[in-house]
């Protein structure tokens, strides 16, 4: 373990609009000009969603690409895009559901330029979304499609996240650590990592499913990498918590909460992100840079990116 935590920003989410968050970034160039400005104040790794035309989540490779291009033209975070691509509100109806099948997931990956890093969740999850014309948001993660995107993604030296959304995924992980799918060194390799998705569906964001999930994780892979987040009101309490447990990696943003820990509303990504480094330093922990957050998570890659 490093005393140094890497800070993720969200700043978008799929679901987000200008009624719930009015400083969103929604253009390309927008979140260029967001992920400068909170790699100014601390965020190491900005993980992206895109809009289209209409204003609607999209998963279009292109739409990504420009993103990336954008972003690094700006500033020197490491892109991250959601695997999922995240579920979908229509502008026109407001109605939310999941509009991507497993092949677009996997068209996503093929995004040029390429991100530095690639989420993937390892498991079924039922997406929790409390809105107006709430409809159930079921999301599979068949075995095949996770024998495909996990090798795409390690063979070309992006970062793998892996999503956990209950303790039934770090078991599912363990089987494909098991044939191999990581590598010789497994969930231990630099280039993957575990990340806690807490209170978005799967399991609650509690101090005690916190606790258990970091006591199986032990157990399963003691070496990997763990990154954490927490939806709404719990984020603080949580994150705040992983860090104490030694976790490396810790997300933020309005993807998570509009909230700052004290209770206000948060005015900007920004503010949000200096709430964290806030607390870091207040429990003791250094906040990785860019470079360092780099060489943490993807060594192979670090010092071509440092050249």
């Amino acid at each position: 373990m490093t005393d140094k935590v890497a800070i993720v920003v969200a700043p978008t989410g799929a679901l987000n609009t200008r009624e719930s968050a009015p400083y969103m970034a929604y253009t390309v160039e927008e979140q260029a000009v967001e992920a400068r400005n909170c790699e100014d104040v601390g965020a190491s790794i900005y993980h992206v969603h895109v809009r289209d035309e209409r204003g609607a989540n999209s998963g279009d490779p292109e739409i990504y690409g420009r993103l990336v291009e954008h972003v690094r033209a700006k500033s020197g975070l490491l892109i991250q895009i959601g695997g999922a691509l995240g579920p979908g509100r229509d502008p026109d109806t407001g109605i939310i559901g999941y509009p991507f099948t497993e092949e677009d997931r996997l068209h996503a990956l093929e995004t040029k330029p390429a991100p530095d890093m690639f989420t993937v969740k390892i498991g079924a999850v039922e997406l929790r979304v409390p809105a107006k014309n709430y409809e159930t948001i079921g999301l599979r993660n068949s075995p095949k499609f996770l024998r495909q995107a996990i090798p795409y993604v390690m063979e070309r030296d992006m970062c793998l996240e892996l999503e956990i959304f209950d303790v039934g995924c770090l078991y599912n992980a363990k089987i494909l650590e098991e044939e191999g799918l990581f590598g010789p060194a497994g969930l231990s390799s630099p280039g993957c990592y575990l990340h806690f998705v807490m209170g978005h569906g799967g399991q609650p964001a509690t101090m005690k499913q916190l606790m258990y999930l970091h006591e199986e994780s032990l157990k399963l892979f003691p070496s990997a990498e763990i990154c954490v987040s927490a939806a709404a009101d719990e984020c603080y309490r949580i994150i705040t918590t992983a860090m104490l447990l030694g976790c490396n990696m810790v997300r933020c943003g309005i993807e998570d909460s509009r909230h700052l820990s004290n209770g206000r509303r948060a005015e900007s990504n920004v503010q949000i992100v200096e709430n964290v480094v806030r607390i870091a330093r207040e429990i003791g922990r250094d906040v990785a840079s860019v470079n360092e957050a780099h060489e943490m998570l993807m060594p192979k890659t670090s010092a071509q990116r440092a050249a």
